[in-house]
């Protein structure tokens, strides 16, 4: 009787403890799943100062078993060394394990990842000594989290890199044809100064300076604000993004080619006008390419620069007709509009496809057709916009 008593009471011992430990071990589970969830709570921070946010966020990572933790390495060419928590002496960075023919050997209580990037050169290490059971394991999950979140952090950091640079060589190029048309602007008003003969032309040309100042100023502007923040829309530039909702501009559409026509020394037949709701950097893109290229093909053949300019009501759009009948086209019309293709050594072929795209952006439609010996290039806009 007295043996079964005391099985009972070993039994009854053996459940509790069992109980205790089950409810132990929750307690913990709960407890690591909250700081877990503030560990991935570090990942944004980590994307902005990697470095700076283990260091804030030590406690933390203590609080998860990481209680010791180092790096080093190069970190965009400058040499880091960090150590938080106590010293970990079972291996040195760098150093061979003795016997172990030269190679690295780590066990389970000390963690190593070494991340390698263009311009970064970390090695991790994470100790665990002290730690048991389900601590231990704990620490590892951790560990591994921890990790995974460094190499996406790290990672993340050199592909905005890559798409930064790339972005600014995209403005980059656009910005050179943009500069390269300014800079034509420049030679033609020098010639135009340089060839007048009395004081009375050369009034009228410096008056008709004087009235294009105002439109080469804000186009010299752009491309300066373009070239010191690549990151914003330059509208004489490559569209890299679509166009921010904005309420588009109240255009009269007879005004802005008039004034580019007297810009580019283009003399402009007008039949037809209107006014367009539409967006002023993707008009004065189009323009600018559209009665620059006139401009330049009719002085390289010393013709007169003439472009008649026909707007026209087609019900669910309007269409502007830019007509250069006696300028030969001297590219096949359909590589008029793609990118690098020229019919010159200095012209690169980017202009007609800058301006098609921003046009694009902007809701409109650049094309092109045959007239004559030269060219009908049409912008067309929905009547919606206009």
């Amino acid at each position: 009787m007295n043996d079964l008593y005391d099985a009972a009471v070993a039994l009854v011992v053996a459940g509790l403890s069992v109980g205790f430990t089950m409810i132990w071990l929750r307690h913990l589970s709960r407890l690591h799943r909250q700081r877990m969830d503030e560990l991935l709570a570090l990942r944004e921070a980590l994307h902005d100062d990697l470095l700076g946010t283990l260091v804030r966020h030590q406690h933390t990572l203590a609080q998860l078993g990481l209680v010791s933790m180092d790096w080093r390495g190069s970190w965009y060419g400058s040499p880091v060394f960090t150590r938080m928590g106590p010293p970990i002496p079972a291996i040195v960075h760098g150093a061979a394990v003795p016997g172990a023919r030269g190679e690295r050997r780590f066990d389970d209580r000390v963690l190593c990842q070494s991340f390698q990037f263009d311009d970064i050169s970390l090695d991790f290490r994470i100790g665990l000594k002290g730690l048991r059971g389900e601590r231990h394991l704990f620490a590892l999950q951790a560990a591994g989290v921890l990790f995974a979140m460094l190499q996406g952090a790290l990672a993340a950091r050199q592909l905005a890199l890559v798409a930064a640079v790339s972005q600014r060589a995209r403005v980059g190029v656009f910005l050179q044809h943009d500069m390269r048309n300014l800079a034509q602007w420049v030679q033609l008003v020098a010639e135009d100064f340089a060839g007048a003969e009395d004081d009375q032309t050369l009034m009228a040309r410096a008056r008709r300076l004087r009235s294009n100042a105002p439109l080469a100023a804000n186009r010299a502007e752009r491309m300066a604000q373009a070239l010191l923040n690549p990151t914003w829309q330059a509208s004489l530039s490559a569209p890299l993004a679509p166009l921010e909702e904005h309420e588009p501009d109240m255009l009269d559409l007879d005004e802005h080619v008039r004034q580019a026509g007297l810009l580019h020394q283009v003399a402009i037949e007008l039949e037809g006008g209107a006014w367009l709701q539409w967006d002023g950097a993707a008009l004065a893109t189009v323009l600018d390419n559209v009665l620059g290229n006139v401009s330049n093909l009719s002085r390289q053949r010393q013709v007169a620069a003439h472009c008649r300019v026909v707007v026209v009501d087609e019900e669910s759009h309007i269409a502007v007709h830019f007509e250069t009948p006696h300028l030969p086209l001297e590219i096949a019309l359909d590589k008029l509009f793609e990118p690098w293709a020229s019919s010159g050594a200095v012209n690169r072929g980017l202009g007609m496809y800058q301006a098609r795209k921003q046009a694009q952006l902007a809701g409109g439609e650049l094309s092109a057709e045959r007239l004559g010996k030269g060219l009908r290039v049409t912008l067309r806009l929905p009547c919606k916009n206009s």
